[in-house]
């Protein structure tokens, strides 16, 4: 039994205990029994989605249609009901978001075809994640499960006047559910097809009456692998996570809440493994055909397939991440003070094969990354009046450390390269590799932001609101690169190089708006901001000549005008939203063709333009529906020396072509049927459906790298009952079995040349059972 399931299995075994002693002898407290029942209404109120919903957008709580922002909002309830529980659940049920993750390390989430460049010790995110009112300085940070949440708000545009880091693109602002002095528990179970099994529970209650009550939650998911490996036997993609989070709520006064939260989670799995979806014709280019011919000669002959892989090294992925954060929130009489405190630390420790193939050439290429951050936010909130105000300032330490094997050679490796070198110069020496030796980069990176920042609204009438925001940001970035090598690696693909550059600056970003209570139910507004992603250092490669150290910051400029409105009785919804951004200085992840390592680079500048709509509608009693989409025309304004893709040589201007990774339509739907049945059963049906047009992979817009258009479908079918303490259902993924990659780049050798174009795909049909219970 490894230790992370005897924690696993300890944690649920006390989680178990607490709910039992949290449920009573007797018949429940009517308090106890109305929570339990609100959970799990019958169809004629079991919690529409056209009811309203309270965000924290704007760093106070708030009705969604109140909020002159462009912002879907999820309650914990919705995505229980859909079983969504990860990053790439969520973009299904929101318009013009897209979450890309490579692995654990290379992960990030696109907001209006902004945000979805490759992970680098030197760059900042475009899209800001935060969990209960903390940043986290990695995107990795937030793939772990999102149980026992409160809601996930997803805003659109540059946040910077509110928020504590400055972003670009978006921020995704994640709450969770906070400890109640109501005691209750909630205990879920699921299992289903490939061996996944998932176990959630959290259980909360006073532990002195009106003064400190605690919570506790924890999960675990497991899922066998569904890609099979010819080579290894070990199948591919699967999942291993598991987390706990421990909170405490003081309220010794009316006045003072204190709220400490600590969590932990890791991940253990064979995650993103690629498929080989295109062999590139030996035609395109000589170092392609010398490429594929040096495999030939090792006895490999590379072919497509979307059914398998045969990479001969073993695939490991393994994280894990704590953090400790306090939450204090006073009322001064005049204003609302809060300040949060907290600290994150966060482990990438991979294993994984590089060279793609069954062959032995390159056997590792791995970052082992340790991210250490502290942060402090203050902020003061006025009381409601006719000018209404926030202020704040922001401080943030970032201190990361990566051991990166840029290579490790493995014992074909000799071969192979002799192969390469002698197909253009039969009289070239034999390449002498020994096993094992490594070309090793070690990169230290320390970040430091302060930050000043304020928004008010005045409310020039009852129903006219000016809202205006301003700030300013200082940031500092030291990164100190140096490699060194192991044994005898090759060469040609161990350049030496040692990069000490810092870069700093500041930046003054704002927000102005103005917005129309047309009715109690409708809103319009039109606004125009900026944001903000700082500048970024190149360190994790040998940069070729005329490639910059430090990339310049990304600058955006944000018009948006909008409606939000409640219709037939608050029986439906329908937001409108239209925009139009421009950046400068793209920051984006180059992987060139030749087989030269990737590199970061300002990539050109870049307009958004499009529209969002999203709609609800209880059509009857029990039977809700709902349709959001987007619409995004995202392109180069000014890329004139554009990598080219493989098989053309020299630079390419791009100005005016599609930004990659940027669909350009989004849709979502989901309808749910809630009825009642006699003896306290209240079966339901939903389904959902979700639409991503087609998106060029890679930065050249290479047309190898064509992700195709695709469609999902995920039915449910099951009942609450016993008083809505209950509610089993079965369900299916991804109905039709739909083959979809989630990435497409290059598949290449270091030292030698492209020879295919290799992906993720998404996770094939998958179906289960879950039961859920409410004490």
């Amino acid at each position: 039994m490894t230790h992370a399931t005897t924690l696993g299995a300890a944690l649920f075994s006390c989680i178990a205990t607490a709910i039992l002693a949290a449920t009573p002898a007797t018949a429940q407290p009517p308090a106890v029994a109305a929570s339990a029942a609100d959970a799990a209404r019958p169809a004629a109120d079991e919690g529409s989605i056209v009811n309203e919903v309270v965000v924290t957008a704007r760093r106070q709580e708030e009705r969604a249609i109140d909020v002159p922002i462009a912002l879907s909002a999820l309650s914990g309830e919705t995505l229980e009901k859909t079983g969504s529980y990860t990053l790439a659940d969520i973009q299904n049920q929101v318009p013009s978001m897209v979450a890309f993750n490579s692995n654990p390390r290379n992960s990030s989430v696109g907001i209006r075809g902004i945000g979805v460049s490759s992970a680098s010790d030197g760059l900042d995110t475009s899209v800001g994640f935060y969990v209960d009112g903390v940043y986290l300085g990695r995107p990795g940070m937030a793939l772990t499960d999102l149980i026992d949440l409160q809601s996930v708000e997803v805003l659109r545009g540059p946040q910077g006047t509110l928020f504590g880091r400055n972003t670009s693109a978006g921020v995704l602002n994640i709450t969770t559910q906070k400890p109640s002095f109501q005691p209750g528990a909630d205990l879920e179970v699921s299992g289903g097809s490939y061996n996944y099994n998932q176990v959630r529970a959290s259980v909360t209650g006073p532990l002195i009456d009106g003064v400190l009550a605690g919570r506790l939650t924890a999960f675990e998911t497991h899922r066998d692998g569904v890609l099979d490996n010819i080579k290894t036997g070990i199948k591919a993609n699967s999942i291993g996570r598991q987390g706990i989070r421990a909170q405490l709520l003081y309220t010794p006064t009316s006045k003072l809440t204190v709220r400490v939260i600590g969590d932990y989670s890791s991940e253990d799995d064979t995650c993103c493994v690629s498929v080989l979806k295109t062999v590139l014709p030996a035609s395109i280019s000589a170092s392609t055909a010398r490429t594929l011919s040096a495999f030939k000669s090792l006895g490999y002959v590379p072919g497509a397939s979307l059914d398998y892989t045969q990479n001969n090294a073993p695939q490991n992925m393994r994280t894990d991440q704590k953090g400790v954060s306090v939450e204090v929130n006073y009322d001064l009489g005049w204003a609302d003070a809060t300040s949060i405190t907290a600290w994150k630390y966060w482990h990438f420790n991979p294993l994984q094969d590089s060279d793609g193939t069954p062959l032995d050439i390159i056997q590792v290429n791995v970052a082992q990354t340790r991210d250490t951050q502290w942060s402090q936010e203050f902020r003061l909130a006025s009381k409601p009046g006719r000018l209404d105000w926030q202020a704040g300032v922001y401080l943030f330490d970032q201190r990361l450390k990566d051991h990166y094997i840029l290579n490790q050679f493995g014992s074909d490796a000799s071969a192979f390269y002799t192969a390469y070198t002698r197909l253009s110069n039969p009289a070239a020496p034999a390449v002498v590799i020994a096993p094992g030796s490594q070309y090793i980069d070690d990169t230290s990176t320390k970040t430091d932001s302060a930050a000043a920042f304020g928004q008010a609204n005045f409310h020039v009438t009852d129903k006219l609101t000016a809202t205006g925001g301003l700030r300013y940001t200082y940031d500092k970035r030291e990164g100190i690169s140096d490699t060194s090598t192991i044994g005898t690696p090759y060469a040609a693909t161990s350049i030496p190089f040692h990069y000490n550059v810092t870069v700093e600056g500041g930046n003054w970003s704002y927000l102005a708006s103005l917005s129309y209570q047309l009715t109690d139910h409708s809103l319009a507004y039109a606004s125009y901001s900026t944001g903000y992603k700082s500048a970024g250092l190149n360190l994790n490669s040998a940069v070729s000549a005329g490639s910059p150290l430090v990339l310049q910051p990304e600058k955006v400029g944000n018009w948006e005008v909008g409606l939000k409105q409640s219709l037939l009785d608050n029986r439906a919804t329908l937001n409108l939203s239209g925009f139009w951004t421009d950046l400068t200085g793209l920051q984006a992840n180059i992987v060139p063709s030749n087989g030269a390592r990737s590199y970061l680079a300002n990539v050109g500048d870049v307009r958004a333009k499009g529209v969002e709509a999203e709609a609800t509608w209880e059509i009857v009693r029990g039977l809700d529906a709902s349709l959001n989409g987007s619409y995004n025309d995202v392109r180069y304004t000014s890329y004139p020396n554009a990598p080219c893709g493989v098989g053309v040589t020299g630079t390419c201007n791009l100005t005016g072509q599609p930004v990659y990774q940027a669909p350009k339509w989004v849709w979502n739907a989901s309808l749910r049927y809630a009825w009642d049945m006699s003896g306290d059963i209240h079966p339901y049906a939903q389904a959902q459906y979700s639409y991503r047009s087609g998106v060029f992979g890679t930065v050249d817009d290479s047309p190898y790298g064509w992700i195709p258009a695709y469609s999902l479908v995920n039915v449910r079918l099951g009942a609450k009952f016993d008083d809505g303490r209950y509610d089993a259902s079965i369900w299916v993924n991804n109905l039709a079995d739909t083959q979809y990659f989630q990435n497409l780049s290059t598949a290449s050798i270091v030292g030698a040349a492209a020879y295919g174009f290799a992906g993720q795909l998404g996770p094939p049909r998958t179906w289960g059972a879950t039961l859920r219970a409410q004490f």
